[in-house]
């Protein structure tokens, strides 16, 4: 879901359209017959319109018109009037919304909208903005767009606004003030049913992440349990009084009866509160890369801020890094670490910030790509992560017949940090042999001094082929997979 109201500075925004205020987002979502459609919300500002005297108060009156084009072809077109509600006077004058859906193909789409205020033709607003739909994905588990809400109430009757039983009234901005302390959130997840059988018990597991250092904030958490369908839809919410200000994201997990996340997807909002900041590493009064380190007491943080240079360091430093772990003596930790990133920044940058850039990543790492109890650094994933950075592609295979789950990586240019040497072009393939948790190796890589296997296609189907033919480098008769298009064509 896309929010196009632009943050100009912190906590300071205005509204995409110019004359009128229209906060203005949209959703995708698919029908039970695998029908894609595209949910428009809209929010205009009561302020910003024309109220003119009718029986009983004051009312505004705009004309909405919409194009949808593929290429120059105009695929859907709507143009018709909103009402707002009847204002008792001109002190208060009320926002209000319009929900529309359009079923559409999975294809690439430019939206066009126009917003005119009728008692003022003049007044007029208008975007344009492009948009994907690609959805009806066979045997993969995957999530419509997050719908944020102001609120919801059970329906008792269909209309535009009304999901899984519930009328839902959207919430068109990614900003919480201090009086606005309720998350409200809808999404739906697809194919639970195909992928890993109706009935089978899931796990919704949600919760609120500092955007930043991806922590999760506490008593921001939450489950629902549901059996697999094939639509499941998720209605929750949080009481965010005691989250600080700051940038976060909300973030949904699907997991399945062993634990194993099967779909995930974020949102991202800015909060402004009078809760207080919990705390976190870069404390103003932090001016050098010696005040951080000389903050750090706790030697098993020392330890573990040494071991996590593991990915972006020489097999020299490494031997370095091991003595200094298994000594654990704080003072020269403390002065490792302050020499190490000195060295690294040298007189090009600051050895602070890049100490702060790259822990960042390093947390980023422990998140999302850890492996049961160990470190996210330490996996053959977080490692490539922290030693060449973020893919430029990243597509993961969970459900593909006959393999194990797998991912492919590609660096369109790449720097290797503890080589210092640059790339182009170049791909990782990653296995997750042990299925029930995740756990992913590294099998195959075009980068030089990482691991080559010509054969890697045979080890993701070993479980039900193998060949002795040592120059045979693809397995036949793997119907139903798309291992070449998607090492050729990573998405």
């Amino acid at each position: 879901m896309r929010h196009f109201l632009f943050l100009i500075l912190f906590f300071c925004y205005t509204s995409v359209f110019s004359n009128i205020a229209v906060y203005f987002n949209y959703g995708v979502f698919n029908t039970s017959n695998n029908k894609p459609y595209l949910e428009t919300y809209l929010t205009i500002s009561g302020n910003t319109v024309k109220f003119l005297p009718i029986s009983g108060g004051y009312q505004a009156n705009v004309n909405i018109a919409w194009k949808i084009l593929k290429g120059t072809e105009i695929v859907k077109a709507s143009r018709y009037n909103l009402m707002s509600p009847i204002a008792l006077d001109t002190l208060t004058l009320p926002s209000f919304i319009d929900n529309q859906r359009f079923s559409l193909e999975n294809g690439q789409y430019t939206l066009e909208l126009v917003v005119t205020d009728n008692a003022n033709p003049e007044l007029k607003s208008t975007h344009s903005e492009k948009i994907t739909i690609a959805l009806n994905r066979n045997r993969q588990i995957y999530n419509s767009d997050i719908q944020i809400l102001e609120s919801f109430k059970k329906s008792t009757a269909q209309t535009a606004l009304t999901k899984s039983g519930y009328d839902l009234i959207p919430y068109n901005i990614n900003y919480y003030p201090n009086n606005q302390n309720a998350l409200k959130f809808y999404i739906e997840t697809y194919n639970l049913d195909t992928v890993i059988g109706k009935g089978s018990k899931f796990v919704y597991a949600y919760y609120v992440e500092n955007s930043e250092n991806f922590q999760k904030q506490i008593g921001l958490s939450g489950f629902q349990k549901q059996t697999a369908n094939k639509i499941n839809p998720l209605l929750a919410q949080f009481d965010i009084t005691p989250l600080a200000t700051g940038n976060y994201n909300l973030v949904i997990e699907v997991k399945d009866s062993l634990n194993k996340i099967q779909a995930q997807k974020k949102w991202f909002f800015q909060r402004q509160s009078d809760a207080k900041q919990m705390a976190n590493y870069e404390n103003v009064n932090i001016r050098t890369i010696e005040d951080f380190f000389n903050t750090i007491q706790n030697t098993d943080s020392l330890k573990q801020f040494i071991e996590c240079l593991w990915p972006i360091s020489s097999t020299k430093e490494r031997e370095w890094q091991q003595i200094q772990t298994k000594r654990k003596e704080s003072n020269l930790m403390r002065s490792y670490l302050v020499g190490y990133w000195k060295q690294e920044a040298a007189d090009t940058t600051d050895a602070l910030q890049l100490w702060y850039n790259y822990y960042k990543q390093v947390l980023e790492a422990n998140a999302l790509l850890k492996c049961g109890k160990q470190k996210g650094y330490y996996t053959d994933r977080g490692r490539v992560y922290l030693q060449y950075g973020k893919p430029d592609q990243r597509n993961q295979v969970n459900s593909e017949p006959g393999t194990y789950p797998y991912e492919i990586w590609q660096y369109y240019r790449i720097y290797d940090r503890a080589t210092k040497r640059f790339f182009t072009n170049k791909k990782f393939v990653f296995a997750n042999f042990a299925i029930a948790d995740d756990c992913y190796k590294l099998i195959h890589s075009e980068v030089k001094g990482e691991i080559y296997d010509e054969r890697w296609r045979f080890r993701l189907v070993n479980r039900t082929q193998q060949s002795t033919n040592v120059d045979e480098t693809k397995p036949g008769g793997t119907y139903g997979n798309h291992m070449d298009d998607n090492f050729n064509s990573p998405r």
